[in-house]
């Protein structure tokens, strides 16, 4: 982590959108102060463990949304961690092949009826989403209409901040 540039990058977001940016500079500390992780990175080893969540002191639990695990190279979550949550996969049969499902098959601990829902599944309401204080998991390997979808979500939400 290059902490001038996180500070820079901080600084210009909180003058942008009017709200407090904190740099935190360990994967740990941030996993134990956030609620919600999102995780996009172009490596092949985990990004953060088990037991850094301190799902303890939170009421509602932690989602975390990987997205860097898009090859079957690449993998950000540990296969425990999934094992033991909430699973929502984009397309479960892409997960299994190329997303963080496929480590935890690999390693024994899941397989694809293990999958709590597809993300279409939660957003149109077909099976709920956060159940009190659980560890959340979505997994997207990407798919064009959801990119598109998940932008103009980001973006409408921006705007009104």
């Amino acid at each position: 982590l290059d902490e001038d540039m996180a500070i820079t990058f901080a600084e210009e977001m909180q003058a942008e959108l009017g709200m407090p940016f904190t740099v935190i500079t360990s994967a740990k500390e941030l996993c134990q102060k956030s609620d919600v992780i999102f995780t996009q990175t172009p490596g092949s080893s985990t990004v953060l463990q088990k037991e850094w969540l301190n799902q303890s002191d939170k009421i509602n639990g932690v989602t975390i949304i990987s997205s860097g695990s898009d090859q079957p190279t690449k993998n950000e979550i540990p296969a425990d961690l999934l094992a033991s949550s909430k699973y929502i996969s984009d397309l479960t049969k892409q997960t299994a092949r190329v997303g963080e499902l496929r480590s935890a098959i690999r390693a024994g601990l899941m397989t694809e009826s293990d999958v709590y829902a597809e993300l279409g599944e939660v957003v149109n309401g077909d099976k709920p989403g956060r159940e009190g204080n659980e560890i959340i998991i979505v997994d997207l390997t990407g798919t064009g209409a959801q990119d598109a979808a998940i932008g103009q979500v980001a973006w409408d939400k921006l705007s009104q901040l």
